[in-house]
């Protein structure tokens, strides 16, 4: 009886061990499962980052536009130096439509007909670069880029693909003994959209109020993606792209959107296969893993975008009290301008002018039609920061008094950080010296016009900005030049123009000013007479040799039909060469009246 109850005991015992065992099997199984997922949950977060900060990477060059990116680069990389040996800037395709409508804002609030047709122009041109750019990201998706030889400014080859790969399986890790992978073959990139809009790195105009924003297309100051934000009968729908890259709720993730005309897909939505084999147990689970990510844009700040000059020699122009009777008074704004490009190189310089007709002028303008020009080549180039309360202002604000009827000068003006306009003026200049940069832009008075007090003028004016990039916009890419007046001019006492009420800060700013005689017969206002600022000046002017004088207004220069945009396949090496007009004001536009 003893030895039966002995026998039932070891049975039990052995009945619970089994039963442990299995119990056991199971929390290691169940403990396997639970960190696989982790795993695979971390893997494919880590994947669709990776992708996403990729895909950011990828840069096309525009015939149009120069280098155009999900994100913003500075001009400081090799692979993107122009024929001048410096570097190009890159603008993100958010930062391209916020400038553009800033633009055409800008053109509504002045009633100005010819600003309103450029920013039309640049809006066509730039819904075309936008469907390239959407090709190659999609191309991008694919194993090998789709056979695309996609690379960065820096010129190193990007795959979102392969970084997603990478990413998942430096991300794996083993658990209880268990063998954990990526299915080979199965990892899948899909570019989309969301459905709830979520706020970019792109600000909106400054003021508010002008911004022509409501609701939901606007979040602390930004605007938001995947909303068609109108202007001007144009829509606007800007793509995902944030200031970090950053995961984001695959439930939002679209491949369509039925209420925008169209939209820009930067969510990469990443996917793949992951398998688990539990060690000694010959079974193998499979779990699908997804994820969505959201690229990010680095802000360009523009420090410099440039300087528009207004020179006027050797005294004021009657008829001229601001910069906008360029565009009001009748007999300024009707005067006519046959328009030049430089070709062979700058002009002086090595190049040439030569008459260069343009679509929509023909082969002369006004000079009206010059200035909104100029005028809306320097905006331009300040990119989402000019705010539209100075710009207003600007066209209204007088001239400082520096300027009189027996002594001429150049009125300079530059943007502040804020987007609000410097302004400084340099009297006492008798020359105006400006280079035309290859295939971009001058215009020069066919003969005289004459003020209501009957003195006569020629015009001449220089836009070094017209035609952006490297493909169409010559040797220096249509980027500012290093100009010794503006160079000067950044030395000066200066006011700021932020509204419409700056008249006595006008006032102000002259009562700084000290005239100083140079022996050259040279007058530079507020500068030291033995200064290497003076001594540059004086260089400049005096090596022109003649009162001319050069202002920026061209048009479409480089000729003929534009090339198709490119992939940007080549990679220069050597040391990274700063834009020295980059953080250093440069010239953008001058515009000089010539009393003959």
């Amino acid at each position: 009886m003893r030895g039966q109850r002995g026998n039932m005991l070891v049975l039990i015992l052995a009945i619970l061990m089994g039963i442990l065992m299995l119990l056991l099997g199971f929390a290691l199984s169940y403990v396997r499962m639970l960190g696989s997922n982790a795993e695979q949950k971390t893997a494919i977060e880590a994947a669709s980052l990776a992708a996403a900060k990729d895909l950011a990477r990828i840069v096309i060059e525009d015939p149009n536009f120069g280098f155009i990116s999900l994100s913003d680069a500075a001009p400081s990389t090799p692979n993107t130096k122009a024929e001048d040996g410096f570097s190009m800037p890159v603008v993100g395709i958010n930062t391209l439509l916020g400038t553009i409508r800033l633009d055409m804002i800008v053109a509504s609030e002045l009633g100005d007909n010819t600003m309103s047709t450029l920013a039309q122009t640049d809006y066509t041109n730039a819904m075309q670069a936008k469907d390239f750019l959407v090709s190659n990201l999609q191309q991008a998706m694919l194993p090998g880029n789709g056979g695309s030889n996609l690379r960065d400014v820096d010129g190193n080859v990007v795959s979102p693909y392969q970084a997603a790969v990478e990413a998942y399986q430096q991300n794996v890790v083993r658990i209880a003994g268990g063998n954990s992978r990526m299915v080979n073959g199965s990892m899948k990139l899909t570019l989309g959209a969301l459905t709830t809009p979520a706020t970019t790195s792109t600000p909106i105009p400054n003021p508010q109020a002008l911004s022509n924003t409501s609701g939901a297309q606007a979040n602390q100051g930004f605007y938001t993606s995947y909303n068609d934000i109108p202007f001007a009968g144009k829509s606007f729908v800007f793509a995902g792209i944030g200031k970090d890259v950053k995961l984001v709720d695959l439930k939002n993730f679209t491949t369509s959107l039925g209420s925008v005309p169209y939209f820009i897909p930067t969510i990469v939505k990443a996917e793949a296969d992951h398998m688990v084999v539990s060690a000694g147990q010959g079974g193998a689970n499979i779990v699908h893993s997804v994820a969505c990510a959201q690229p990010a844009s680095v802000h360009d700040p523009r420090p410099a975008p440039g300087a528009i000059t207004l020179s006027m020699l050797p005294g004021k122009v009657d008829d001229l009290p601001q910069p906008g009777s360029m565009t009001l008074d009748p007999q300024l704004s009707n005067t006519p301008l046959e328009i030049k490009t430089s070709v062979g190189g700058d002009t002086p310089g090595g190049g040439t002018l030569a008459p260069t007709p343009v679509t929509g002028f023909g082969s002369s303008m006004t000079l009206g039609q010059a200035f909104s020009m100029g005028f809306y080549d320097w905006l331009r180039r300040a990119g989402t920061k000019a705010d539209v309360k100075a710009v207003k202002a600007f066209m209204s604000t007088p001239f400082g008094p520096g300027i009189t009827s027996t002594v001429g000068g150049v009125n300079c003006y530059t943007w502040n950080e804020d987007g609000t306009i410097r302004y400084a003026q340099m009297s006492g200049l008798t020359a105006r010296n400006v280079t035309v940069s290859q295939y971009q832009g001058r215009v020069v008075s066919s003969g005289t016009f004459t003020s209501s007090t009957g003195k006569t003028y020629k015009v001449i004016g220089t836009d070094e900005s017209r035609q952006p990039g490297r493909m169409r916009g010559g040797q220096h890419g249509g980027e500012p030049l290093e100009d010794p007046v503006v160079q000067a001019c950044a030395g000066l006492p200066a006011t700021t123009i932020s509204s419409a009420d700056t008249g006595s800060d006008i006032a102000g700013l002259f009562a700084l000013l000290l005239m100083v005689a140079v022996p050259s017969g040279l007058f530079v206002a507020g500068t030291q007479r033995n200064s290497k600022v003076m001594r540059q000046v004086g260089a400049a002017m005096l090596l022109a040799g003649t009162a001319a004088s050069t202002l920026g207004l061209l048009t479409a220069c480089g000729g003929g039909s534009p090339p198709p945009p490119v992939v940007v396949t080549t990679t220069v090496t050597g040391p990274r060469v700063n834009r020295p007009t980059y953080t250093s004001n440069g010239i953008v536009v001058d515009l000089t009246f010539i009393r003959q």
